[in-house]
């Protein structure tokens, strides 16, 4: 496996009971007619409330290489009467010329761990960010769980902040106060 995996299920409301996307959002300060991008967005777990905080004047790209998973968010959109998401197709070390310094927002919801190149990755965000904008990366903490990827495929924070460092972005850790998680916002030096 090179990226997430999307063919698993999940339960969304067990889901919610240790990782509420809504708290979350509203903890990085994402806010209305803001352009977020959601980078791995799945099936729009992050996406889809998102679109909902930015409103009609704000914009969700959601990214990710599988198209059953976005075709799933769509639905989920369209359910919803949200005009805001536009889904690409595309893995996160693809430049996507068109989204070139256009987000306020970039967030990474437990995936990082999962891309082909991880740097890549990070450098390929630092590029779609607006001046002043950040890039969130929320992820597992290195430690064993029954729930989530294998300890083996978990990033430790230092990691992170030497990735971050690789792609000439600053990581501060941000007080999530939670076990299974870190979140780490990621500014441009």
């Amino acid at each position: 496996m090179h990226y997430h995996n999307h063919k698993f299920t999940y339960d969304e409301n067990e889901r919610r009971k240790r990782q509420n996307s809504e708290s979350i959002l509203a903890l990085i300060g994402l806010k209305k007619d803001q352009v977020f991008i959601d980078l791995g967005a799945n099936d729009g777990y992050f996406s889809v409330p998102a679109s909902k905080i930015v409103g009609k004047k704000g914009q969700i790209y959601a990214i990710d290489i599988d198209r059953e998973a976005l075709d799933r968010l769509v639905d989920k959109a369209n359910q919803s009467g949200l005009t805001n998401i536009k889904t690409i197709q595309a893995a996160a070390e693809e430049e996507i010329a068109s989204l070139l310094a256009k987000a306020d927002i970039i967030f990474l919801g437990t995936v990082l761990h999962d891309f082909q190149d991880p740097l890549k990755s990070l450098i390929n965000a630092k590029r779609m960010l607006k001046p002043g904008g950040a890039i969130y990366n929320l992820d597992w903490q290195k430690t064993e769980t029954n729930i989530g990827p294998p300890y083996s495929k978990r990033f430790s924070e230092d990691y992170v902040i030497e990735l971050a460092s690789k792609a000439d972005l600053k990581a501060s850790k941000m007080d999530f106060n939670n076990q299974q998680y870190y979140l780490f916002k990621l500014i441009a030096n």
